[in-house]
């Protein structure tokens, strides 16, 4: 398990921002929590539908999101964009996480110490990975 824990409340924040992406038609086909054992800390990851070539106008587009969000309801309990990194549908820890698993809609699923693509999992709380 990583060393640092994963608090409630980010978990939350993160889950309303996977929420806010979906009501702006985003694409999002998985979100996951993920440590990063070097930088010991957990950074949201989000695949859109489509390849990375568009990585720059989907961080504007979330960013753009957010902050109609936070206009329309006056409040601030969303995720930062600066915890989050947004990739394509076409990363290898995502295409390699979808062979081994599934979770529609939202959920909460843990996986730990997994070896996946070449890509060490230390630990991860998967929200998301649609086929």
């Amino acid at each position: 398990m990583a060393a640092t824990v994963l608090v409630r409340s980010d978990v939350d924040a993160g889950l309303r921002l996977i929420k806010i992406l979906d009501q702006g038609g985003f694409g999002v086909v998985a979100a996951l929590w993920l440590f990063l054992t070097d930088a010991e800390k957990w950074k949201l990851v989000v695949a859109y539908k489509g390849p990375n070539k568009d990585l720059e106008k989907k961080y504007l587009e979330a960013a753009t999101l957010i902050s109609q969000w936070r206009r329309e309801h006056l409040e601030d309990n969303i995720l930062d964009l600066s915890n989050v990194r947004i990739t394509g549908a076409d990363d290898p820890l995502i295409a390699g996480l979808k062979n081994v698993v599934r979770v529609d809609g939202t959920s909460e699923l843990r996986f730990s110490n997994n070896l996946i693509n070449g890509i060490y999992v230390e630990d991860a709380l998967i929200h998301r990975l649609a086929a």
